[in-house]
């Protein structure tokens, strides 16, 4: 009984470590894609374990969700994320453009 509760507590100790570390990665990946000063706030998270029905495959993916934008013709986005912290699609699909679009109109 000792070694099957000594078992379930490192496996349970190593899936919150994985899962930790997928969070932390698709927060990053989100963060480095938005900038330093991202113009989409209001954010939720969730991660889809039965997969993303609008994506082709269905992937499991960390669903990054804005619902406010200063971005111009943008009133909502959303950024989905894998597990392992590559990004899978955006929400309007030209969403990185419009970004760096919205960059450069703040540079001095």
């Amino acid at each position: 009984m000792r070694r099957l509760f000594k078992f379930l507590l490192i496996a349970a100790l190593l899936a919150l470590g994985f899962a930790a570390y997928s969070y932390l990665g698709a927060r990053f990946t989100a963060g480095r894609l938005l900038g330093p000063d991202p113009p989409l706030t209001g954010r939720t998270v969730a991660f889809n374990f039965q997969g993303v029905p609008d994506l082709p495959g269905t992937p499991r993916a960390w669903v990054f969700s804005y619902s406010r934008s200063k971005l111009p013709g943008v009133t909502r986005a959303q950024i989905f994320i894998s597990y392992n912290g590559r990004v899978i699609a955006t929400r309007p699909r030209d969403l990185p453009a419009r970004l760096a679009a919205w960059e450069k109109t703040r540079l001095p």
